[in-house]
């Protein structure tokens, strides 16, 4: 996973016996590692052999995002335990063990002395406090010297032979240099006097015809020039070359073979001693030209966003969600895409509106078709004054000409197939794509019809980018900006084939650089400090058609005898309570009912969920009133291959079913009736949790949610409602609501039942 290199660091670190713990419970590797007398947490993700998130807090993971050493060290603990029997490298700390920690940033200072065949690296920290330490950030430095090469030699840094110290001088010193104070021994400096680095310079220009001109090349002091072939030239002999002057001019090999890929990805025309280059490369040689530089950071459209605080204050969005929308923005301004791939429960939807209101003209939202009226919904409470189109249903074709009268439109997948005829003619101000990974498969009728959808900007809102395969991230790209990841044949050979083969590095580094411009993903953990403890979200669900026709035919039939026996009292209250039981089983499952018809649009939402949860690394309560709907989802669990706890009343070892789903993390679901795990729980190792069916009291949801959201946990707890639209479960919504203090503290059912009219009863049957 982390290459040669970092695998050759990563033992160094657990030869030494600084692994202070590991263990692996799939998907999650874990462990401490111990530097310069302080501890610090590392370990990885691991949820296929190319979907793997670092999840160490050293720079190789925050910034260059790779797997580092660190990680790689716990792993190689857990196959190979090494016991602590060996005192740490001295020299790693200089300001002493057990300091006290701090969050402080220091100055390294390195110190380098030697000759060309061996070199030592001296390394201390400078804080402008004094008697403190943050180990982490001086694990990295370290770190940074390991992989180049230098080895832990009876506590000195060391790095031996000729060929390595060439390499070092030429490509890693230059970059240390931006960001370290380097300080060379008079013996070094005497033995690299004579030595001159080749270094790069590039030129980007925008030519008039939309294409751009890459020009590259290498320059060793004043006098000496050099093409990009004759480096590459260079590097396939000795590495160096004497100059006329008598110096020794060195060259980076690692640069130019990183250049010599990236130019291969961009498929360039060679003219006049330069390269003529696909607009849509830009961002991929700006990216790349930064790294080569030391530059960190992505570059982005020099455009300005001008979302306004008017809108962002009236939407109420967040300062995150402020970033995101202007991000967006700022892209559809310089005709671009973007995939904002944001957390589950980070509002990417509400960040979507922002973006829809600020662009003129219409856009078009495609989703699932259970989300079709939540995203109108969503658009009614954040924007009231927005015009909405929703393209659902059978009479939806008459409405098609009422596409340019309104900003927004929103269809689902399974249509737009169908209609993909009447939107060719059409040039949206955007098009985006909600849970975009019904596109991942680029063969399927959802990409193709995607793809052939005309707009001046394209986004994808997904919180799962890489589902299954490194072939759903090209499938992506594809819609979003097509050709900017080749063709496929082309992808599969330079990076699905060598990852998949364990290959990283260079590789995996050039599709990070590829990608990342377009892409924008936020973690709840990295934003805690602007999230509430606890969102609470409400998902409203479309029923399917055969649903609807059930759910219509009790409903009637409800009303027909409700009228009959309105004035018999205790009968009319009776039958009333039946219906609103039927009701609300035909919303969940019409197998609830004894119907073998199979397909619940809640059963679907519920999936989708789970499978984007899951993929983020979350674990999920699921609660439910009925037990014979848990049973369904038990069911549908086992298809997926998820694997999931149960309780409910007829659970004995109740103790026993809890800790296996606290402390065994590759259990993404607990299932739980609403009755049996309402209260008395601590199932803090869940940070989501999804309430398939609304109670009459929100008073008993409150408390089964409060099972993950309680004193312990560590992370924001996302709870989200399922909803039938236009049905008795939207009705016992605006009906908690409106009886919230008269219900507040009552938890038996039958009681608070008594406490509806039989008007009120009469009402939720509709």
């Amino acid at each position: 996973m982390g290459g040669w290199d970092v695998l050759k660091r990563a033992r160094t670190i657990h030869e030494a016996g600084r692994v202070v713990e590991a263990s692996y419970e799939p998907p999650l590797l874990k462990g401490r590692l111990s530097e310069g007398g302080k501890e610090f947490m590392a370990g990885l993700r691991i949820r296929n052999p190319i979907d793997v998130e670092n999840l160490c807090s050293c720079r190789d993971s925050r910034v260059r995002g790779i797997i580092c050493a660190h990680s790689v060290a716990v792993g190689l603990q857990v196959l190979a335990p090494v016991q602590r029997d060996r005192a740490e490298p001295k020299g790693e700390s200089p300001a002493g063990p057990r300091l006290p920690a701090t969050e402080e940033i220091p100055t390294v200072e390195l110190t380098l002395e030697g000759s060309l065949r061996h070199l030592e690296a001296g390394i201390s920290f400078r804080y402008r406090q004094p008697g403190v330490s943050n180990p982490s950030r001086e694990g990295e430095a370290m770190a940074r010297l390991m992989q180049v090469g230098f080895e832990d030699v009876k506590g000195k840094a060391v790095l031996r032979g000729e060929e390595a110290v060439i390499r070092f001088f030429a490509a890693e010193l230059p970059r240390l240099k931006q960001t370290w104070q380097v300080k060379e021994g008079e013996r070094f400096q005497h033995v690299t006097r004579d030595f001159v680095r080749i270094e790069p310079q590039f030129a980007i220009r925008e030519k008039d015809d939309g294409w751009l001109d890459f020009h590259v090349h290498y320059s060793a002091g004043a006098e000496a020039v050099f093409s990009a072939a004759e480096v590459s030239q260079l590097l396939q002999t000795a590495g160096h070359v004497r100059l006329k002057d008598g110096r020794v001019a060195v060259a980076d090999g690692g640069l130019a073979l990183d250049l010599e890929e990236v130019l291969r990805d961009c498929n360039p025309q060679q003219e006049r001693g330069g390269y003529r280059v696909a607009a849509q490369n830009r961002a991929y040689l700006e990216a790349s030209v930064a790294t080569w530089m030391g530059r960190e950071g992505c570059p982005q459209p020099s455009v300005a966003g001008g979302l306004g605080t008017t809108l962002a204050t009236a939407m109420g969005l967040r300062p995150y969600q402020v970033e995101g929308a202007e991000w967006l923005l700022v892209r559809a301004k310089a005709g671009l895409g973007g995939l904002l791939a944001d957390e589950m429960g980070l509002g990417k939807t509400v960040q979507a509106l922002a973006l829809i209101e600020s662009l003129p003209g219409t856009a078009l939202v495609v989703c699932p078709s259970s989300l079709v009226w939540n995203w109108k919904r969503e658009a009614a409470h954040f924007l009231p004054d927005l015009s909405v189109l929703t393209l659902d249903g059978p009479n939806r074709e008459k409405r098609f000409s009422e596409i340019s009268r309104n900003r927004l439109v929103v269809t689902s997948y399974a249509l737009l197939r169908r209609d993909i005829e009447k939107y060719r003619e059409i040039t949206f101000s955007a098009v985006i794509l909600d849970e975009a990974q019904h596109i991942k498969n680029p063969d399927s009728q959802n990409a193709k019809a995607a793809c052939a959808l005309k707009a001046q900007s394209r986004f994808i809102l997904t919180g799962t980018p890489i589902e299954n395969s490194l072939r759903d991230l090209w499938s992506l790209f594809e819609f979003l900006l097509p050709g900017v990841l080749g063709s496929r044949e082309d992808f599969k050979d330079r990076y699905e084939t060598p990852l998949l083969n364990g290959e990283r590095g260079g590789v995996w580094q050039r599709l990070v650089r590829r990608t990342r411009p377009h892409f924008l993903r936020r973690l709840k953990r990295d934003i805690l400090t602007e999230l509430p403890d606890k969102i609470e979200q409400v998902l409203e669900v479309e029923l399917s058609p055969e649903q609807k026709t059930v759910y219509t035919q009790l409903q009637q039939t409800a009303r027909t005898r409700i009228d009959e026996l309105r004035d018999q009292g205790g009968a009319a209250r009776m039958q009333m309570l039946t219906a609103l039981l039927r009701l609300r089983q035909a919303c969940c499952d019409l197998r609830l009912l004894g119907s073998p018809k199979q397909g619940s649009s809640k059963l679907t939402a519920l999936l989708e969920l789970l499978g984007e949860a899951v993929d983020g690394g979350h674990r999920v309560l699921v609660f439910s009133q009925f037990t014979s709907m848990l049973d369904l989802i038990a069911e549908a669990l086992d298809e997926e291959g998820l694997s999931y706890c149960r309780l409910d009343g007829s659970t004995k070892n109740r103790g026993d079913v809890v800790d296996r789903f606290q402390n065994d993390a590759t259990i993404p679901v607990f299932l739980i009736s609403l009755k049996a795990g309402g209260v008395g729980l601590n199932l803090t190792a869940a940070d989501t949790v999804i309430h398939f069916d609304p109670w009459w009291n929100p008073a008993v949801e409150a408390q089964a949610t409060d099972r993950a959201h309680r004193i312990g946990q560590k992370s924001v707890v996302t709870s989200i409602k399922l909803i039938a639209r236009d049905t008795v479960e939207e009705r016992v919504l605006r009906m908690q609501e409106k009886k919230r203090n008269l219900l507040d503290g009552m938890v038996d059912a039958e009681a608070v039942l008594e406490k509806f009219s039989v008007e009120e009863l009469a009402e939720m049957v509709g």
